[in-house]
């Protein structure tokens, strides 16, 4: 198991869809890159035709949609990748590594697994239910 599937065969449908994705996708884009960053026009409209022949492809031929569809995956999975990593490594390393090292320094054992040696049991006692009309009163 990865932590990234990719469908290297994918469904006409999926196809479709991947067409009708990339032409507002690449649209949106296009629009963004030109109010914000002040792109210009015709590089913009170059990245809407781009979207656009891609949707007409996937209307078209299946088979031109797929090798860009797998192109595409191809030229972007090793990103994906790296920054999926980095992302996982800096989350563990950043936030719960610090964090459990705090939790150890202070000595607090949210799971209750300290070995008590006077212990009778480890069982925590529990109280039932009161009755079903409590359901009535959640709040």
């Amino acid at each position: 198991m990865s932590l990234i599937e990719v469908n290297w065969r994918p469904n006409n449908k999926q196809l479709h869809g991947f067409g009708k994705i990339a032409l507002i996708a690449l649209a949106v884009i296009s629009l963004v890159l030109y109010l914000v960053k002040g792109l210009e026009i015709q590089w913009a409209l170059a990245i809407v035709a781009v979207g656009f022949t891609i949707f007409v492809s996937s209307l078209i031929s299946f088979k031109l949609t797929r090798v860009i569809y797998l192109g595409l995956i191809v030229a972007t999975l090793p990103v994906g990748l790296v920054v999926s990593f980095i992302l996982l490594a800096a989350f563990y390393f950043l936030l719960l590594a610090p964090l459990g090292l705090v939790f150890r320094l202070i000595g607090r054992d949210p799971l209750r697994r300290k070995f008590d040696s006077g212990a009778e049991s480890y069982w925590l006692t529990h109280d039932p239910p009161q009755g079903p009309e409590r359901y009535f009163r959640q709040f």
